[in-house]
């Protein structure tokens, strides 16, 4: 035991301490998955769509992601929607073509107590009331976390759309901003209350479940991830088969497709789509495609 006393023998456990701590790091899993065969490789990455200034930089495997991969393909090609085609987009989707405010929509029940959630979190309600309930929901939710200090412009597609787009790195997207938002314009009336009131409730208290979210995303921790991003949502199986599922299945195809093309690929979509029982890892899996979980150390 000779080598744990004075603090010349101090030396060389503290160095293994040092190479141990090293280690562990570089060994930490990554919200990144890798599916490959003989001449192509495809790297799923879980991402988070608004985050801060002070979440960069991002762990180093993740940029070493972006730098291998010869193609960028994400949820929405961003380089391809501007703010006046998103404004457009928005306005034919989102407003009841029957000219019905949010009120008529959701009822005056409902309404008032959205009204009531919405007024504690400094956010005025009024603001939608020419909108369906589904984009109230969403606006509510996107207001609430720029209110604790989250933005979209730091989110990690809009930060790799920046670098793709002065690179010219070719760059897909899974679906078009009008797909996406229809998925949540088809579903029935009483879903899209329910949508608005479950987002207004949440809202209320997440600021305490965002550092969680973050945190478990960051550190690549998918138990902790599928319990924060997918709790209450399989509780509302509508929501859960526009917003989750149906969009899973649509995205498998061109994911697989993209095995078919040489070279390194890499697919940014939320996080939420790569956990859980009906992930777009798990489709794949169905699908004979097994992935595996990256580290740092990988790369």
């Amino acid at each position: 035991m000779a080598i744990l006393t004075g603090r010349l023998g101090l030396r060389p456990v503290c160095a293994l301490l040092g190479i141990f701590l090293t280690l562990t790091v570089w060994a930490r899993p990554l919200p990144l998955w890798e599916i490959a065969d003989d001449d192509s490789r495809v790297l799923l990455m879980g991402s988070v769509h608004l985050l801060r200034a002070s979440d960069y930089p991002l762990r180093d495997g993740l940029n070493q992601a972006y730098e291998l991969a010869d193609t960028l393909t994400m949820e929405i090609d961003m380089s391809k929607v501007s703010a006046a085609s998103s404004q457009d987009a928005i306005a034919n989707i989102s407003i009841d073509p029957q000219g019905r405010k949010l009120r008529d929509l959701v009822g005056s029940d409902a309404y008032e107590q959205a009204n009531g959630m919405a007024e504690k979190l400094g956010i005025p309600l009024m603001m939608f009331d020419q909108f369906e309930p589904w984009f109230a929901a969403l606006s509510v939710t996107q207001l609430r976390m720029v209110q604790l200090g989250f933005d979209p412009a730091w989110g990690v597609e809009a930060v790799f759309t920046r670098k793709a787009v002065a690179e010219q790195k070719p760059m897909a997207g899974l679906e078009t901003l009008v797909e996406q938002l229809g998925f949540m314009d088809r579903l029935d009336p009483q879903t899209q209350k329910v949508f608005l009131l479950q987002s207004l409730e949440d809202a209320a208290t997440v600021e305490d479940e965002v550092e969680t979210v973050v945190q478990a995303w960051a550190n690549g921790d998918v138990e902790q991830l599928e319990n924060s991003l997918l709790e209450g949502l399989t509780d509302a199986p509508l929501l859960y088969q526009a917003l989750l599922v149906e969009r899973n299945k649509n995205w498998v195809a061109p994911i697989q497709q993209l095995l078919e093309r040489p070279g390194t690929h890499l697919v940014v979509v939320g996080a939420m789509h790569l956990v859980g029982d009906n992930s777009v890892l798990a489709m794949l899996q169905q699908s004979g495609i097994e992935s595996r979980q990256l580290a740092d150390a990988d790369f």
